[in-house]
């Protein structure tokens, strides 16, 4: 159980932008707290898939049999798994430490905060990942360009399961409203 009483590391505080967080606190609290808060009635709790719109194919490849065999893992152990069960959506998550959660999405298939605060359809398409230099404005790994083709992967949403598509919350934020978030969620 100690695990789940560490702090996240905090963002390097040089690189963030105190101007904007109060404002930034304010739209998290209206906008996006009731699902990703510590504490939260919505942490954990499963958004079905057609509310959330994210890429299906994970949730449909994990059936209700996989699960139970799933639940046989470690038997006679007391760290034996019994709570794996099949649902019809994801499990909303609390955004403590979302600056190092990179990509974004179950799958991955989202590069940066700011991208994900972009309508799905103008997220990128393809994109490299594994390089490990990070984009503190973009809260993110740096996923183009050069350096990040040589020492990434190419990750195309194009994929069978790489969809970019939902979570769309935040998309319709002003430019400067985007930025006031951002600046806040570096500090979760």
């Amino acid at each position: 159980d100690w695990i789940w009483e560490l702090p996240a590391p905090a963002f390097p505080s040089d690189r963030v932008n105190r101007a904007r967080l109060d404002a930034g606190r304010q739209i998290y609290e209206k906008r996006c707290a009731a699902c990703h808060s510590p504490g939260s009635r919505g942490v954990g709790q499963t958004v079905e898939l057609e509310k959330i719109g994210t890429d299906p194919e994970r949730l449909h490849s994990f059936t209700a049999g996989l699960a139970k065999r799933m639940n046989t893992l470690g038997r006679g152990r007391p760290w034996k798994f019994s709570h794996f069960r099949k649902t019809d959506g994801y499990a909303s998550m609390p955004l403590v430490g979302v600056w190092l959660q990179a990509p974004y999405l179950h799958n991955g298939s989202v590069p940066t905060l700011r991208d994900l605060l972009t309508p799905p359809e103008n997220r990128p398409a393809v994109f490299w990942r594994g390089y490990d230099v990070y984009d503190y404005d973009n809260v993110g790994f740096v996923s183009s360009g050069r350096e990040a083709e040589r020492a990434g992967f190419r990750l195309d949403t194009g994929v069978r399961g790489n969809g970019r598509q939902g979570h769309a919350y935040g998309t319709d934020l002003k430019d400067s409203e985007k930025n006031d978030l951002i600046e806040y969620l570096k500090t979760l």
